[in-house]
């Protein structure tokens, strides 16, 4: 009976030395959670919510010479933000030391959710217009004229509802179609796709665009009668579409 008492003894010792030493690793797992949890905030709150936009703009090869001062990318040439540190206004017009070349295609749109203007006018892009330019949902301002720009507009342009003004006008080598997406554009106050070698008909979506007080379409190869729609755009100021082939009846 002694033998037994001792046995059951040393058995309960065994067992609590276990449940004690199972306790100690959960507790040691969860402080070491704890603890990498507080230095990935720690990290966080060293480094700006939009340092992503600061790198987006270094990996586009225009403002490569910044790449040392990233925290600072608010103050570079051609850059505004907002009060929260988050890029508002792209304009090389107002950076004539910044060199584009024929990059245009990798600058990530996707990084700027907070871009209003974007205005690369009288810069040598060349090529085409990438389609993921329309995923700058809060852009209102986009001027890329005198661009020697080719190839057709995208569709993806339409996605760009928020847009007050609109300029691709003097790239000589756009061409294709005016695409019926334009008409999404319900703020648009201006849109300019004279100068360039676009073809076939005005989309009547155009008439759409109800805020419209200018709209050129000079100097294109656009042939066919003046959609009907257009006549019932009561903010209308200036029409210029002139140099195209366009029928010279009115419906």
């Amino acid at each position: 009976m002694l033998l037994l008492n001792l046995y059951t003894m040393i058995k309960l010792s065994e067992l609590n030395m276990f449940s004690s030493l199972t306790i100690s690793v959960i507790l040691g797992v969860l402080w070491a959670t704890i603890l990498l949890s507080f230095a990935t905030m720690m990290l966080a709150a060293d480094q700006s919510p939009y340092e992503s936009e600061a790198k987006a703009l270094i990996r586009s090869g225009w403002w490569i010479s910044y790449s040392n001062d990233t925290p600072q990318h608010c103050k570079w040439a051609g850059i505004s933000c907002n009060s929260a540190g988050s890029i508002t206004k792209i304009n090389i017009s107002d950076a004539p030391n910044i060199e584009v070349g024929d990059r245009f295609g990798k600058l990530n749109f996707s990084s700027f959710p907070n871009l209003v203007l974007l205005d690369l006018s009288h810069c040598p892009l060349g090529g085409k217009i990438p389609h993921q330019i329309g995923y700058l949902s809060a852009l209102k301002h986009l001027d890329l004229s005198f661009c020697a720009l080719s190839g057709k507009l995208p569709l993806s342009l339409g996605n760009l509802t928020q847009l007050e003004y609109l300029d691709i006008s003097y790239n000589c080598n756009i061409n294709g179609s005016i695409p019926p997406q334009l008409g999404n554009l319900v703020n648009l106050v201006s849109l300019n796709l004279g100068s360039n070698s676009l073809t076939g008909k005005i989309p009547s979506e155009l008439g759409f665009l109800s805020n419209l007080a200018y709209l050129g379409l000079y100097s294109n190869k656009l042939f066919g009668p003046i959609p009907f729609p257009l006549y019932h755009m009561t903010d209308l100021e200036h029409l210029f579409i002139d140099n195209n082939y366009l029928e010279r009846s009115i419906s």
